[in-house]
């Protein structure tokens, strides 16, 4: 089947990091992709440890069984099921008896009832064994060859099927970095059948902007569309942080010039209503598609599941809150980032007791207090506990960063300003906050020219005695 012959598809990637979803979590999800339009789900989660650590290995009768009970319920949805296997790790390519291994491991799946298969390259060294080297000379080349021989086998079992492949070199940055002139892409683009789709992220892993235009050279190497990654909502790199912003830069050309697009989100499976409304918004009308739009109806139809314990749903304006602390990987919600605009002013020139920024920053600490007690009466247990360490931290640095600037407002920037209700040299500590406050980062978080003298280690507007 050609390119342009195969149909769009969009959906859900559970491709993430960390703990997978639940089996009865997926079942939940499958309707509700259907009431918003989506075709697709795919099963890619790296910690499945048949998957990825130990792919060759064949599911036991009970995992199967479950397997088995995803792919009927796909199908009773309207749904396709995309299985993905991850061998990259340590397959020796060259070895024949890999490719049935392989081919073994997927024939499990076929009998289970899944058609559709993602062969995952991502995340793996770029190196291959010598016997690997000697035989292909290249990894694009392996990589195409352990590909094709297993499509091969597919394009016979099920020649309605999918196949799709996660490159190495999955980004923009990636494909720039490796510095010869995208010859990875080039080399497997040409050496994959025309029924194949490949992944892609955008410019970078989490891409701020995806366009037509950004996807003109991937295109050209691939010899085909690729089908979008999108890592917009996906915290597994930063599990300090949760994303329940609305989809955001992505160009109303992007799907025409894609052949498919998946969202990877949130690890928490509870927390992720946002990310799915707000695609499925997006693919609905691209040219008509506003962020902020989509994003109230996605929070109003959020709102009337988010019960808490009497019968009550939680507040409009306590989940637009709970979204704007946890918005998009680049910033907080506009309502806080002015916040945040007001307390730099301040730390900048202090200014007095009565200034209103001060003000609002006592009603905000408040509120996000306030916040974090309303969320503990969610009869969602599951949603709570996901949220649970984020808005913990939130309040606490708000409430830290209200009282700071209040002080200093009345004695002054010089003046000693200690927590006794924080323990002795506890604050901000740990292991990765050492390593941080050793790192020259500039406002954008990226690592900047090395300082003269390491930073200390101790947080700037705290100082416990």
């Amino acid at each position: 089947m050609s390119e342009s012959d195969r149909p769009y598809l969009s959906g859900v990637l559970e491709g993430f990091y960390g703990r997978p979803w639940r089996h009865d979590q997926r079942l939940e999800l499958l309707p509700r992709l259907r009431d918003w339009g989506y075709d697709s789900y795919h099963y890619a989660p790296k910690d499945d440890i048949k998957l990825r650590a130990r792919w060759r290995e064949r599911y036991e009768p009970s995992e199967a069984a479950q397997l088995r009970e995803l792919v009927d319920a796909c199908r009773a949805h309207g749904i396709r099921f995309g299985y993905a296997i991850a061998p990259g790790l340590d397959i020796r390519y060259a070895a024949g008896v890999e490719l049935e291994r392989l081919v073994a491991k997927v024939d499990q799946l076929l009998d289970l009832g899944v058609r559709d298969v993602i062969l995952l390259f991502d995340d793996i060294p770029h190196a291959l064994d010598a016997d690997s080297a000697e035989r292909f000379g290249s990894f694009a080349v392996a990589q195409a060859h352990l590909a094709e021989g297993l499509f091969a086998h597919l394009r016979e079992r099920v020649p309605d099927g999918r196949r799709i492949v996660c490159p190495t070199d999955y980004c923009r940055a990636m494909a720039d970095a490796a510095g010869d002139g995208w010859a990875y892409l080039h080399a497997l683009g040409e050496r994959l059948g025309p029924d194949v789709d490949v992944f892609w992220t955008g410019d970078e892993i989490v891409s701020e902007r995806i366009d037509a235009a950004s996807l003109a050279d991937v295109s050209a190497a691939l010899h085909r569309r690729p089908v979008i990654w999108d890592n917009l909502h996906a915290n597994d790199y930063d599990l300090r942080r949760l994303y329940l912003g609305p989809l955001s830069g992505r160009g109303a050309d992007l799907r025409a010039a894609s052949a498919g697009f998946f969202t990877n989100p949130n690890t928490p499976f509870e927390v992720n209503e946002v990310a799915f409304a707000t695609l499925a918004a997006y693919l609905a009308d691209p040219a008509g598609y506003v962020p902020e739009t989509a994003l109230e109806a996605a929070l109003e139809a959020w709102r009337a599941r988010l019960t808490l314990d009497g019968g009550e749903a939680l507040g409009r304006d306590e989940l637009r809150l709970l979204t704007e602390l946890c918005y998009l990987p680049w910033s907080s919600g506009p309502a806080v980032e002015a916040l945040l605009r007001d307390a730099r002013a301040l730390l900048g020139a202090p200014g007095d007791p009565g200034d209103p920024r001060l003000a609002r920053w006592r009603d905000f600490a408040h509120d996000v207090e306030r916040l974090l007690e309303r969320l503990t009466e969610l009869t969602d247990r599951g949603l709570l506990y996901a949220l649970y360490a984020v808005i913990w931290e939130a309040r606490a640095e708000s409430r830290v960063l209200a009282d700071y600037l209040e002080h200093r407002a009345r004695a002054g920037s010089g003046a000693r300003f200690g927590r006794p209700d924080r323990l002795p040299n506890t604050y901000r500590r740990g292991f990765a906050a050492d390593v941080q406050a050793l790192l020259p980062l500039d406002d954008g978080g990226a690592i900047a020219a090395p300082a003269t003298t390491p930073p200390a280690g101790t947080a700037p507007m705290e100082e416990v005695p």
